[in-house]
């Protein structure tokens, strides 16, 4: 971070090098951009991080009629992620899980099915970027 603030500064360390002022100084007003560029990229990666994006895909012989997502370590969520929707098989759905102040990692998602058969898996959503509810 000190590195950061001083190159937007301009007193970063090359600043001082002996050598030509004018490269010198081409460099450390390219070297504020692209920090400045750097910076703005990983606090719009921080904003994001905890919300991660998981495509649920319905792998089974039947209809997926309710799908929950809740910190493994947590109370479970009861708001249903499909809402009105329903997942027939092969189809699938993108959840955004983590609500955007989280930063943990492993989830219960839950589904139940036409059929009244519930399923609970346990998914490292911060690794899985599609995950596909089986027959079992």
């Amino acid at each position: 971070m000190a590195l950061l603030i001083a190159a937007l500064r301009g007193s970063y360390p090359c600043n001082a090098a002996p050598g030509n002022r004018r490269l010198e100084t081409k460099f450390v007003k390219t070297n504020k951009c692209f920090v400045a560029a750097a910076l703005i990229v990983s606090v719009a990666g921080v904003a994001q991080a905890s919300d991660r994006r998981v495509t649920v895909v319905n792998a089974t012989a039947n209809t997926m009629t309710r799908l929950y997502a809740s910190p493994a370590s947590g109370t479970p969520v009861d708001e249903d992620m499909l809402g009105d929707t329903v997942l027939k098989p092969g189809q699938s759905a993108q959840l955004v899980i983590g609500g955007g102040s989280s930063d943990t990692c492993s989830y219960n998602l839950k589904a139940t099915f036409d059929d009244d058969s519930v399923r609970t898996r346990k998914v490292d959503v911060c690794e899985v970027q599609t995950y596909r509810f089986t027959g079992n």
